[in-house]
């Protein structure tokens, strides 16, 4: 017998064993080896950089689809991270990651106009706005931008103002407020006075951005971040990782290129590589954690869906008579009523076979009630073998049995009755002088009532004890009638 404990274990064990911030990489911990995963990642970028920094300015091959390529790459990457990340803040209501999404979307909005600002990138020798200083500061802008968005990041991890914690619906739209300002802060001096600027590059050669300190700058605002992002966080959250070997990424780019000091020298090349290297790491450990929640929801769903059966399993279970096996009254009535609906669509008839049992008092007050239980054992056994395999047989009181079949209308009252018959005869068999009285109600499927009908065929039955016991009675001969 299953009880309602069980079931109430097996409903706890369908529900989904995760939640919104489980699976989002800015709270879920890191493991040990992701954490050896990073590290070996690092670690390739750094060996990559130290093994090519003293070839760093010698002047590599002229690709032409080499920028072109990169910068759609990377501008595509930063875009979706954007939308992962606010994705995951809807999911997760992680105000800290707005900054880490922010940042993303000043980078790629930077390179797309530092693309637009290339000279030749769509007409010879002509770029779509800004001047010959526009595509370097705008390299710097977006270098110093993300790493801005990260330190900010693990400063608010590490000390949370109150008033943001008070405001969190609010800090999305002052985000953008504040990156719009950025944007516009940004571009309006080196897309509109762009003749003002400082010279960083001269004929493709970019020392000044070294010897103005800059670049030393820009190296230690990404060092600076990652010195907080690990004091902040300790590197614990899947997010955390990926965001240091980003930053190692970042820092390494900033070296090489600027040792390369020229465009297509190997430095410059290697430091396109590694600036596309920490845009993707992101984007791919986001993805990687898209496609295991889709794989944790289709196994969800699939041990949801075998929970549910096992419990409509269960609960037809929990309906079923502990002694005979056979339905309970209310199970009974659905599964009939299944049936009723089956011969309805087919204009057919349904007969209701009322059964009581003669003799079964006498048993239990003369044999004991372990004899009168075997007794309705058996008398659940000898319905089985008397019934069509479409017919229904339930046990709807102590001695008291229900029989629910449907056939045609022209036969319905000749196939009751044969099925009475069989019934009555084979419960005679048990001995100990027990015996059963049927009453037979009959109704077309279409306009059947099952109290009217259990009703009638309960008068049927007594009708039958009243004629002599282990006989069948048809209930209103005038339906009959009707129905034949």
């Amino acid at each position: 017998m299953i009880d309602r404990a069980t079931i109430a274990r097996n409903k706890a064990a369908a529900k989904p064993a995760w939640t919104s911030k489980s699976v989002s990489p800015a709270t879920r911990q890191a493991t040990t080896r992701q954490r050896r995963r990073a590290l070996w990642v690092c670690i390739g970028i750094v060996l990559m950089t130290l093994i090519l920094l003293p070839v760093a300015s010698v002047m590599g091959p002229l690709f032409p689809f080499f920028l072109p390529s990169y910068q759609t790459a990377t501008v595509v990457a930063y875009v979706i991270i954007t939308y992962l990340i606010f994705g995951h803040y809807r999911a997760t209501k992680e105000v800290d990651l707005l900054y880490i999404g922010a940042g993303c979307f000043y980078a790629a909005a930077i390179l797309i106009m530092q693309f637009l600002a290339m000279p030749g990138a769509f007409f010879p020798q002509q770029s779509l706005l800004g001047g010959a200083q526009t595509t370097i500061w705008l390299w710097f802008l977006w270098h110093a931008g993300l790493a801005l968005s990260i330190l900010l990041y693990a400063v608010s991890r590490w000390w949370s103002p109150s008033w943001l914690a008070s405001h969190p619906e609010r800090m999305p739209n002052w985000l953008i407020a504040v990156v719009l300002a950025a944007l516009a802060a940004s571009l309006l001096p080196v897309v509109v006075f762009h003749a003002d600027l400082p010279t960083l590059i001269e004929h493709g050669n970019f020392h000044r951005v070294t010897t103005s300190g800059l670049g030393f700058l820009l190296q230690s605002l990404t060092a600076l971040a990652m010195l907080v992002l690990w004091r902040a966080t300790g590197f614990r959250a899947v997010l955390h990782v990926w965001l240091g070997v980003a930053l190692v990424a970042l820092q390494c780019d900033n070296v090489i290129t600027m040792a390369g000091g020229s465009q297509f020298s190997i430095g410059w090349y290697v430091g396109r590589c590694n600036a596309l290297i920490s845009a993707t790491v992101l984007l791919m450990i986001y993805l990687r954690e898209m496609n295991q929640v889709y794989l944790k929801t289709v196994q969800d769903a699939r041990l949801l869906a075998l929970n549910n059966a096992m419990l409509e399993v269960q609960m037809d279970q929990v309906r079923l008579d502990d002694l005979t096996g056979l339905p309970s009254r209310s199970l009974f009535l659905e599964l009939a009523e299944t049936l009723r609906g089956r011969g309805s669509i087919s204009r057919q008839a349904v007969a209701l076979l009322f059964i009581d049992l003669d003799g079964f008092k006498w048993i239990n007050d003369n044999l004991g009630h372990d004899r009168g239980d075997a007794v309705l054992v058996e008398v659940a056994a000898a319905l089985r073998s008397a019934l069509r395999d479409s017919d229904i047989a339930g046990r709807v009181g102590g001695d008291e049995f229900v029989v629910c079949l449907i056939a045609p209308a022209l036969s319905i009252k000749a196939t009751a009755t044969a099925v009475a018959g069989r019934i009555v005869s084979r419960v005679a068999e048990i001995g100990d002088g027990i015996g059963c009285s049927i009453g037979i109600a009959l109704c077309q499927a279409e306009s059947l009532e099952w109290d009217s009908a259990l009703r009638q065929a309960d008068e049927a039955m007594y009708q039958a004890k009243r004629q002599g016991k282990s006989r069948f009675t048809v209930y209103g001969h005038s339906l009959i009638d009707e129905v034949a």
